[in-house]
């Protein structure tokens, strides 16, 4: 049902009415690719043979962001302790607003509550108020209309519980005695609709990556990224790392990458090839070198389409490390000239903790805010950091955090009962308080000389931190009875943990046993060791389809999301190389290969050796005997569950997972191999390892995800060992892993050493009896 305004006491701000447009373009064929600076051509190619293109006219779009895409997944809750909530959100910059609602479903539990109202506002201004006491069955939906100019590309949407009283007379009363067990929530299903202009922006590099990805916009974009019939390893080498790129740019989001061949999308797009090649309506061009351009999209105008293209693998890889560094020019076209980009060391990808020395807490922060609480209703304040997955501590050891904390200088605020509340990937840590402990304490508060503690260390247990983990700092302000409403309210009450706070990870060394799909699920490791993936190589069928493609590019994206470098260096191969470069890097690096079960050309090579076969497009696992059991038993190796795996696969007829083996080009490498059954389980395989269940339960060398989404892991085949860990401590680590081995080595120095002393007591006992006999 719609607000009633008659039962709803609410204010709308006036707005204007005029909506700005972008200039429309005068031109309504479409116009034919202009020469590059330095062309040897005098003469434009055409993009394509079009006889008349669309007007360039502004589009209309429909679109919806509900709470749970603007980060409130579990919702927004609100109670007596909490009387205000809400979320933040952003739209494009290219985005128009012409029409808007929002569409709320709130949840009561307890209706026997009078007077209360739920009053919703949008960017500081009143919107509208539901009477919760209205709500039937704790239940209720509403849908409020939202002028349009209230809605910019950056927006705060909040809620507030307020007596009827309140609304009336435009007060709070913050402090007022509610149930303790009384409850509000909106889900995150709640949805704000909307209707506006797509702007014809001008066709320019300087922008990127708009309009094609929007960093600053709330909701998961796809990139449309187009190629032509077959694209070539040069051509897939070129878009990896333009992916990867997207992947850095898009922070914590997870990419999406809507993949065609030989088609134009619709809206914006990127096409990657050669000249000559075509992609739906468009040829590609003629140019000395690599290029890029930005064209308008024969499909709708409105929209533009950058092209990426170069004659070979080094030309386009120079196109795309062009287009991702800064400071693109003004203009739609770009002959790219020589690009150098610096190769990376080992760990050292900026989004990893340093292990050198310890890190301050601002140098892993994305803004300046994630480390200051404001106001006295707030969320936690979360920090988000990464580390390099084969990070070894010893049992015991502990990782320092070194706070230096402020809460707000506010007279109304109770120190004895406020605290700061500090945990670790959503698991309680330690709760510090605002005042000073100890003997003398109580004297000090009876004096008034009550003393804040600005600092303390909190010890983090190594075993529960992740490859990807978050810090949260929730300050708990509680006010005293006779405190203002207007304070408590104030976003400017600030409390805050000091930016050189730090965190110290310098006692810890890199080591672990390989192969390990966890470390590959939550950090591309060991692809990831050198951030560039200057180690790595990509190995594809001979003629990559759709699925497979767009697998290659969510996996570079991920790449990119985790270490905050594009993959500049991969080396990408299309079949399996038989030229001496081709062998040479598959010997050298890591390999990580793509293609479904029925791409056996290429999977066979890679599963010789190893515990896995592929027989008729089936995958088989081949269970160890008893000897060989005993022979891992005695060696500590863990239990292997390649019985559990073959029973998997016998009973599975469609799935989709990772696994790994040794390189059979390299003992001191690994091959990791994203497959699925077919090209449809295949495909959502990248959409699977963005989620906390798979990144949870991935462990082993094979994991493997079904259609219900269940994701089940298993240790199949052996395992080394690779990192740097100090002599004495790979002699106690080994010691402490071979179990059986240094139990007979115990005995084996008992049994040597036994009758050694033996006789050396013997001969003792013999000498003390002769000394006391001549004594006598």
């Amino acid at each position: 049902m719609r607000c009633n305004p008659l039962l709803l006491v609410t204010a709308l701000l006036w707005g204007t009415s005029g909506i700005t447009r972008a200039a429309q373009s005068t031109n309504d064929a479409l116009p034919e690719l202009p020469p590059l600076q330095g062309a040897k051509s005098a003469q434009a190619v055409p993009v394509a043979a079009v006889a008349a293109a669309p007007n360039a006219s502004n589009q209309n779009i429909t679109s919806s962001l509900s709470f749970g895409d603007m980060g409130a997944t579990g919702g927004l809750t609100l109670s007596g302790q909490q009387l205000q909530n809400g979320v933040s959100f952003t739209l494009p910059g290219d985005l128009v607003i012409t029409d808007a609602h929002i569409s709320l479903n709130v949840e009561v539990n307890r209706t026997d509550v009078p007077g209360e109202n739920l009053q919703l506002m949008l960017n500081g201004q009143p919107l509208g108020a539901i009477p919760l006491d209205q709500v039937q069955q704790e239940k209720g939906f509403w849908n409020l209309d939202i002028p349009a100019s209230m809605i910019s590309s950056g927006n705060n949407l909040s809620f507030q519980l307020k007596t009827s009283d309140d609304i009336i007379n435009n007060v709070w009363s913050c402090q007022r005695t509610l149930p303790e067990d009384y409850r509000v929530t909106l889900t995150p299903t709640s949805t704000l609709n909307y209707q506006g202009l797509w702007l014809n922006v001008r066709k320019t590099l300087s922008t990127f990556p708009r309009p094609f990805f929007d960093t600053k916009q709330t909701k998961d974009q796809a990139l449309s990224i187009a190629f032509s019939a077959s694209p070539d390893a040069d051509v897939l080498t070129a878009a990896a790392i333009v992916a990867s790129h997207f992947g850095v740019i898009s922070a914590d989001k997870p990419s999406r990458f809507d993949v065609q061949y030989n088609n134009l999308p619709a809206g914006n797009g990127i096409l990657f090839g050669k000249p000559g090649d075509h992609i739906g309506d468009v040829t590609l061009g003629e140019n000395p070198g690599p290029a890029l351009q930005v064209i308008d999209n024969p499909v709708n105008p409105a929209y533009k389409l950058l092209v990426i293209s170069g004659h070979n693998e080094t030309e386009l890889r120079q196109a795309a490390w062009r287009l991702i560094q800064p400071a693109l020019p003004d203009s739609d076209t770009l002959q790219v000239t020589a690009v150098k980009m610096t190769q990376r060391g080992e760990y050292d990808a900026p989004r990893w903790v340093n292990t050198s020395h310890p890190v301050t807490l601002r140098s892993l922060q994305a803004d300046d805010g994630s480390l200051v609480a404001h106001g006295v209703w707030h969320g936690e304040n979360q920090l988000p950091f990464a580390t390099a997955p084969d990070l070894f501590m010893w049992d015991g050891s502990a990782v320092p955090l070194r706070l230096t904390y402020s809460f707000a200088q506010k007279t109304w605020i109770d120190d004895s009962s406020s605290f700061l509340n500090v945990s670790l990937n959503g698991e309680f840590l330690k709760r510090l308080p605002v005042s000073k402990d100890g003997i003398f304490a109580p004297v000090m508060n009876m004096l008034g000389l009550t003393q804040r503690q600005q600092s303390a260390v909190v010890n983090i247990d190594p075993r529960a931190i992740l490859g990807s983990n978050q810090l949260g700092f929730w300050f708990g302000i509680k006010p005293q009875k006779n405190a203002p409403c207007n304070a408590l309210g104030d976003d400017n009450v600030q409390s805050r943990i000091d930016g050189n706070s730090t965190l110290d990870f310098s006692h810890s060394w890199h080591f672990g046993q390989l192969p390990n799909l966890n470390w590959f699920s939550n950090a591309m490791f060991p692809f990831t060791r050198n951030a560039d993936l200057a180690n790595t190589s990509v190995l594809m069928s001979a003629h990559p389809n759709l699925e497979e493609t767009a697998v290659l590019l969510n996996l570079m994206a991920k790449s990119g999301r985790d270490t905050g470098v594009s993959a500049n260096y991969l080396h990408l191969f299309t079949g399996m190389p038989q030229q001496e470069y081709g062998q040479q890097q598959l010997a050298s690096n890591d390999v990580l290969a793509i293609g479904s079960l029925r791409n056996g050309e290429l999977l066979k090579p890679l599963l010789q050796g190893s515990a896995f076969s592929l027989n008729e497009n089936t995958l088989e696992v081949s269970t160890a005997g008893f000897a060989s059991r005993l022979t891992s038993l005695f060696s500590g190796e863990q239990a292997r569950t390649d019985i559990d795996a073959a029973s998997y696969l016998s009973d599975t007829s469609q799935w989709r997972g990772l696994l790994s083996v040794r390189s059979p080009w390299n003992t001191e490498r690994v091959v990791v191999i994203a497959t699925g059954t077919d090209d449809h389980q295949l495909q959502q395989l990248p959409g699977d390892m963005t989620t906390s269940t798979f990144k949870s339960n991935a462990n082993g060398d094979f994991v493997a995800s079904g259609g219900a989404g269940d994701v089940r892991s298993w240790r199949v085949g052996e395992q080394f060992t690779r990192g740097d860990l100090p002599g004495y401590l790979m002699i106690l680590w080994f010691a402490s892993q071979h179990i059986f081995w240094l139990s007979f080595l115990a005995c084996l120095i008992a049994a040597i050493a036994s009758p050694m002393l033996y006789r050396t007591l013997k001969r003792h006992a013999q000498q003390r009896l002769q000394d006391k006999t001549e004594h006598e």
